[in-house]
């Protein structure tokens, strides 16, 4: 089983201003944690969020995992 010990989770979106929406996107949600996390609670937090957030929206995921040595 694959332990995830921090993570860092963030939605991007279009500000509206004066009724207008803007030409970039800026970072909307966030969520980040140092906590210990299974994959499997990962994967279920993940849908959960994606639910929450952006309901029926439809957003691209994109992932990045990185590997790193355990301190001694």
């Amino acid at each position: 089983m694959i332990h995830i010990d921090s993570y860092k989770i963030f939605s991007y979106g279009k500000d509206f201003k004066n009724g207008k929406e803007s030409k970039e996107e800026s970072i909307q949600k966030m969520l980040t944690s140092k906590e210990c996390i299974t994959g499997k609670q990962f994967l279920t937090l993940l849908s959960d969020l994606d639910d929450a957030w952006h309901g029926y929206e439809g957003k691209n995921i994109e992932i990045e995992v990185t590997f790193k040595g355990v301190p001694k």
